[in-house]
Order: structure tokens, then C-alpha cells, then sequence
């Protein structure tokens, strides 16, 4: 029996191993198939399978950005220029609504929303870049 000799160069061994690298750094992304802003299923309760998990004002702010999120809570007040102060019960953070995001609901200082958006992180801010917003 003859063997073959490894004809690959040191150069083409070190792309496939960054090859490699990569995509097991993008496997914990996958989870982003499951919908935005879903958290890991295992942290979801059995009867609720169908139902979004929210995030909270509080664990936003150690996501990275760009980071897609389901909120919960009240829009406390209207800052103009598209940015609305968001609080739930650990904390308040900054939405920028465009006139669409709105969905045509009018929504009170009183009524608990439902916020779809993206993590915007600036140099010394993090807001929701909003997507859609459910009365």
C-alpha cells in the first residue's frame, strides 16, 4: 500500500485552521434563526415555547451592539427628535422611533409596550434603534 505525501503548504494549513475558528465563533449566533431578540431556549419555559423571552433595560446594556431585542415595559416620556426615555422594572434606556415604528398606536405614559429593536452602542451611550412597537 502507498501512502501520499501531505501536499499541503504551511500557508494553506493556517487558512484552514482560521477557517475553522471562524466558524465555530459564529456558531452561538445560529440562535438568532430562533427569532429577535430569543434567548437561549433552555431559559424559556416549556408553555411559552412560541413566545418571546424580553430582555430587560439592565441586560441590554451588556449585550453588544447591533444586537437584536424584545423589551417590555412603558414609554415614560418624549425627549423630540425621534428619542423616547423606555423603562422597565431595572432601569430606563433611550428609543429612537421613527414615525413607522409605531404601527399607528397611540401610546400613553400608562400603557405597557411591547419594543422591538437593535442595540445602538455609541462611544458613552447605548440606546434601542426601534423596529416596531406592540400595544
Amino acid at each position: 500500500m502507498r501512502m501520499c505525501k501531505n501536499t499541503k503548504t504551511k500557508g494553506e494549513k493556517y487558512n484552514e485552521k482560521i477557517s475553522v475558528i471562524a466558524v465555530l465563533a459564529l456558531l452561538p449566533m445560529c440562535g438568532a434563526f430562533a427569532g429577535p431578540g430569543m434567548k437561549n431556549q433552555n431559559n424559556m419555559n416549556k408553555n411559552t415555547k412560541n413566545q418571546p423571552t424580553y430582555w430587560s433595560v439592565m441586560e441590554v446594556m451588556e449585550l453588544p451592539d447591533n444586537s437584536p431585542v424584545i423589551l417590555r415595559g412603558r414609554i415614560t416620556k418624549n425627549m423630540g427628535d425621534e428619542m423616547f426615555v423606555f423603562e422597565d422594572s431595572s432601569g430606563t434606556i433611550m428609543l429612537e422611533i421613527d414615525e413607522s415604528d409605531w404601527n399607528g398606536n397611540t401610546v400613553r405614559v400608562d400603557d405597557i409596550v411591547t419594543v422591538y429593536g437593535n442595540i445602538d452602542k455609541g462611544d458613552y451611550t447605548t440606546e434601542i434603534d426601534v423596529t416596531s412597537i406592540e400595544k
